[in-house]
């Protein structure tokens, strides 16, 4: 079960009264009369790491792939205060600025959001290189608010699911709906070891997604992300995905 802070709680609380709640993950709403252009800092390159269903592991890719990168990395957690998968990952605990609570993990910086109406915050460092924005499906179907625009100006976007039937279907329909190339990611065995119904269905993916294969670790499917290091073969993966983004034109 992972643990959250009083003061998340408290939040929480506020936007059930509020009206803002919702069951499961969701992307934040547009703050009434906030803009919905977001520009990058100058030579920082952001991925949209977007969960085709809860609980598929979007959240350990993003932060796997922030430590592959070897560079002044962040994640920026893009969805309700109790739904956060980070809110027991942090190293340290460098409290909040503005509607966001940051941590860190060696270089990598967490920062996830307070309340429900943040919007996504300028590196606080200008030597941030990489920010993985950790969201979910809503962006890239047209109801994630101002965020499903920042998504849709990224050149970089990973779907991230699992190697289950319904798991490669709604990877599928997320490509879809997004309507450009985009790298997808399946977390579970390697493609080699996909059940004959996965392989068939994969099948209805397009083409301009290119699929690969992310280990699950069955120690993180119990305690969820600690501060922990992440296990050598999930940071092995993600090398092998950011060689596949490298490969993309920026």
């Amino acid at each position: 079960m992972t643990a959250h802070s009083v003061a998340e709680l408290r939040e929480a609380w506020r936007a059930i009264e509020a009206g803002e709640f919702a069951h499961g993950p969701r992307s934040a709403p547009t703050a009434p009369g906030t803009a919905t252009v977001w520009t990058p800092a100058p030579r920082e390159r952001v991925v949209a790491v977007v969960g085709c269903a809860g609980g598929v592991g979007a959240s350990t890719v993003a932060l796997a792939l922030a430590t592959a990168t070897g560079a002044s990395a962040r994640v920026v957690e893009c969805c309700s205060p109790l739904a956060s998968g980070f809110s027991a990952t942090a190293n340290a605990e460098l409290g909040t600025e503005g509607p966001w609570r940051r941590g860190s993990r060696g270089d990598v910086l967490l920062e996830r959001p307070i309340t429900g109406e943040a919007i996504l915050p300028v590196p606080t460092e200008s030597s941030v290189e990489w920010t993985l924005v950790d969201t979910n499906w809503t962006t890239v179907s047209g109801a994630g608010g101002w965020l499903a625009s920042v998504v849709r100006t990224l050149d970089d976007v990973v779907l991230v699911s699992n190697a289950t039937v319904p798991g490669v279907r709604r990877l599928e329909s997320c490509a879809e709906l997004l309507g450009r190339d985009a790298l997808g990611v399946v977390v579970g065995p390697t493609v080699k070891r996909w059940p004959r119904p996965v392989k068939v269905a994969a099948a209805g993916i397009p083409a301009r997604v290119h699929l690969t294969d992310f280990p699950l670790d069955p120690r993180l499917r119990v305690t969820g992300l600690t501060p922990d290091p992440l296990p050598a073969p999930l940071l092995k993966a993600a090398q092998n995905v950011l060689a596949l983004l490298r490969k993309e034109p920026t």
